[in-house]
């Protein structure tokens, strides 16, 4: 009598069993949760620089002051990074995105009551400034190092452009509707949108991949054991009986998933390595263990976010790279994203055309931090780094000679080019901050972001105060082209970190 086939494999002379359609993979749908709460974090932070000239018409406060309330959102919100990023850890994204969405509709809500400056700074500094900052670019690291083994400088190129994009497309938006109708509905706006946006992230937004189940996006599975297709992300999904497999070593959590069973269908064996680049590569490599802090989810979120700083502070890496991203954040945020409007205004254009070219450059953004990170995956982080602050730091030294009453070609041509470099640097510099510090890399990257937005205050409030006493920007766009200059030299200087079993070669 013939044996009966074991359960899970067709008989022999079966046809074979129709394949599933291949799924798309969870991790690009938390991936698009993120961009989404991304742009809408990015525009509720950006929301006051063109409000500068509206509150000066009815309050009468001066540059400065207006000023001042902005440095300190734009301080806040990279303060609130790293101790975000931890927090994330031993609370989840979903529950520190959707608490921040919330805090960010306060904030922008109750600026419709205000009567002083200091409830500007209360408002705005203080409570956008905190629910922003914990969902900023720490963020963004959190996700690619949870989500993704494979195409980890492509994604956090995307997410990155949707932090600028946000920030820039939705400025000329609301600045029509100011015009129109004054800043207080545009405030309202906001409450709306970042309450909108909870449900979203609360529903959709899930923390990890074995928390649904998988591996993450482009990971093998363990010792010859078969991953389910979905983390290769082609591939058709098992169809036969499940079986656990336990996540690979330094994966966070002690949890398992679900992996093709004996009689399933095969998964190709090969290693996904294949499709990794450099970066790539050099995260998923092991690391020295002095570069790496064991992972410490059950310990408060500020202790774990003292203790990566701490650990990090030790090395010239992290002082270069805190150092080149102060300077990003200076040139952008602080300067051209703050003042571009009034300064532009100086020179006779009205605030909704300047507004409108801040958002061409978020367009232009999007293309270039894609294209960085497509970049990141395959270069050298450094040289891109260099290559992005010399080329910014030339464009901003010729910018007092183009600003007019009216747009004129090389001004538009400046807007392209500042577009595509904007936030170009954050993808080389998550991947250097991985190389360099392994597991602790999303929350060393947030005290790194911390540096970036502190250069982004302390440069929003002196171009204000520059602007009072000399009657013009000029000072503060020359200043910034020197500082990017150094920016350069700095990045170059940052050595590469080759981990144990890759060679010299191997990061070319």
């Amino acid at each position: 009598m013939p044996a009966h086939p074991s359960s899970g494999s067709p008989s022999s002379g079966s046809p074979s069993a129709p394949r599933r359609p291949a799924r798309i993979h969870r991790a690009w749908w938390v991936a698009l949760v993120a961009f989404v709460a991304l742009v809408g974090a990015a525009a509720f932070r950006a929301t006051p620089s063109v409000m500068i000239e509206p509150f000066r018409d009815e309050f009468g406060w001066s540059h400065g002051t207006i000023s001042f309330a902005i440095s300190v959102n734009i301080m806040l919100y990279g303060l609130t990074s790293p101790f975000a990023a931890a927090l994330m850890e031993r609370f989840g994204m979903r529950r520190v995105v959707s608490f921040a969405l919330s805090l960010v509709a306060v904030g922008s809500g109750l600026t419709v009551f205000m009567t002083a400056s200091w409830q500007l700074v209360l408002c705005w500094g203080l409570l956008v400034g905190l629910g922003t900052g914990s969902m900023a670019l720490a963020f963004v690291a959190t996700v690619t190092d949870r989500w993704f083994a494979a195409r980890r400088g492509l994604v956090s190129g995307i997410l990155t452009a949707g932090t600028a994009t946000g920030q820039l497309v939705f400025l000329p938006l609301l600045a029509l509707l100011i015009e129109d109708h004054g800043w207080r509905p545009a405030s309202l706006i906001v409450t709306g949108v970042a309450l909108a946006a909870v449900p979203l992230v609360w529903f959709l937004l899930r923390d990890r991949p074995e928390d649904v189940g998988l591996l993450p996006y482009g990971a093998a599975a363990p010792d010859g054991a078969a991953a389910p297709a979905e983390s290769l992300g082609t591939g058709t999904p098992p169809s036969g009986p499940l079986d656990s497999v336990t996540l690979p070593p330094g994966t966070r959590g002690s949890t398992t998933v679900q992996a093709g069973a004996p009689g399933s269908p095969n998964v190709p064996s090969e290693s996904p390595a294949a499709a990794l680049g450099p970066s790539d590569q050099a995260a998923s490599a092991p690391l020295a263990p002095s570069a790496v802090e064991p992972s410490q989810r059950g310990t408060g979120a500020a202790t774990r976010a003292i203790t990566a700083l701490t650990t990090a502070a030790r090395t010239k890496a992290f002082w270069l790279l805190a150092g080149t991203f102060a300077i990003c954040g200076a040139s952008t945020n602080g300067l051209v994203g703050t003042h571009f409007v009034p300064a532009a205004h100086d020179h006779g254009m009205p605030v909704t055309t300047a507004a409108g070219l801040l958002a061409v450059i978020g367009i232009f953004d999007l293309i270039g931090t894609v294209a960085s990170g497509w970049l990141t995956d395959r270069f050298d982080p450094r040289l891109l780094l260099g290559v992005y602050y010399a080329l910014r730091g030339v464009s901003l030294m010729v910018l007092p000679l183009l600003l007019a009453g009216e747009v004129h070609p090389p001004m538009l041509f400046f807007i392209v080019f500042y577009g595509l470099d904007w936030v170009a640097t954050v993808p080389p510099t998550i991947a250097l901050c991985r190389e360099h510090f392994g597991s602790s890399g999303p929350i060393v990257f947030g005290w790194v972001l911390a540096s970036h937005q502190i250069g982004a205050a302390l440069v929003a409030f002196g171009a204000g105060l520059t602007r009072d006493a000399y009657g013009s920007y000029d000072l503060a766009w020359i200043s910034a082209g020197a500082l990017c200059a150094m920016a350069a030299a700095m990045a170059l200087a940052i050595r590469r970190r080759i981990p144990r079993g890759l060679t010299a070669a191997d990061q070319l």
